[in-house]
């Protein structure tokens, strides 16, 4: 087996996790997620551990974890590139399950949703593409990624007809005109185009959500820093994180390239106020991956679920349609999203 369960080390902080997992609970704003299973991953003495919330059995890599970083670089690589993906990948991302879950698999098979609590050097993990019984997580269970603890509030509101959102469209970046129709599920909502919006724009803006489809620029950091200052989005101009101002939104949501891994733009949506952040970690297509799971997961918003169950369900939905795909088409279309508690 390519695990090892390590029951005499010791288990991360104890108070840290029962905070991270009772702000968690409340942030979730899903039925489900009085049940959600949070899986904190950290370092120690150079391997990686992993330990849910449930009981104090850490999971600790049988290789360094320079090994395992290497390697979800590898695999981060692969999709990037849209290379294709063969036996050897999937061999290559069971072996990782096997490495990094093991015995966590059956907590993970009852959860009805799944938070994994990371650090930031760790974003380029793709721990939720990562198979149980076959197929990859982020179609079996609805899946979000923190930081720590995330704040504390007592509920979240949904987000119904009746909320506003900004809405920032590039028509080379959503052909399909996705943004369109969620300017119609949500009626108060405004619609820009992408090289008219500016600084300006965004300075006081405050609505309910934030759409941003435009171009992004992300050099990801693979575990050497928390983020790449230079990271960016091509709208009237080059914008970086630090030039959205005093902005409020309670969900942000990016349809560019990379910028599920900008930890700058991660740490705007917060202190923008947003709960939620969303997402793609690799470089997406612009019909069947970014105008598909837009219109899926607003659709889903719309109807009342939660963020999580709603990038479930459009990742899930978008999998099953893509079938009659090869396999990188699948995966290229269906996953790139990730979402954030915040």
């Amino acid at each position: 087996m390519n695990f090892k369960v390590n029951l005499n080390t010791k288990p991360l902080k104890r108070s840290w996790l029962r905070n991270t997992l009772i702000a968690i609970l409340m942030l979730s704003g899903s039925q489900a997620g009085a049940s959600c299973l949070v899986i904190s991953l950290q370092e120690k003495n150079d391997r990686i551990l992993l330990q849910s919330d449930e009981d104090a059995t850490v999971v600790e890599s049988r290789r360094s974890a320079k090994m395992i970083s290497k390697e979800f670089r590898q695999i981060y690589e692969i999709l990037e590139k849209n290379k294709k993906l063969d036996e050897r990948f999937d061999t290559r991302l069971k072996g990782l399950s096997q490495e990094l879950f093991g015995p966590l698999i059956p907590a993970m098979r009852q959860a009805s949703c799944i938070v994994f609590n990371i650090q930031p050097r760790f974003m380029h993990f793709t721990l939720d593409l990562l198979p149980i019984d076959g197929e990859p997580l982020f179609v079996e269970k609805a899946l979000a990624f923190s930081f720590g603890a995330p704040k504390d509030q007592d509920q979240i509101p949904g987000f119904g007809a009746e909320s506003r959102g900004l809405i920032v469209r590039d028509p080379e970046t959503d052909p399909d005109n996705g943004a369109g129709e969620v300017r119609a599920y949500y009626p108060g909502s405004s619609l820009y185009a992408a090289k008219s919006a500016g600084p300006k724009l965004f300075a006081k803006a405050n609505a309910d959500f934030l759409i941003i489809s435009a171009h992004g620029f992300v050099v990801p950091g693979f575990g050497a820093n928390d983020g790449d200052k230079d990271d960016s989005v091509l709208l009237k101009e080059h914008m970086n994180a630090d030039e959205f101002g005093d902005a409020k939104f309670r969900l942000v949501y990016f349809d560019s390239c990379q910028l599920g891994l900008s930890k700058p733009f991660i740490d705007a949506a917060s202190r923008s106020g947003a709960h939620h952040y969303l997402a793609p970690i690799i470089s997406n297509e612009s019909g069947n991956s970014s105008t598909l799971t837009m219109r899926y997961f607003f659709t889903g918003l719309n109807q009342g679920q939660s963020s999580m169950d709603a990038l479930f369900s459009a990742r899930k939905r978008i999998y099953q349609d893509s079938r009659a795909n090869s396999r990188s088409d699948q995966i290229f279309y269906s996953y790139p999203f990730r979402l954030y508690l915040l």
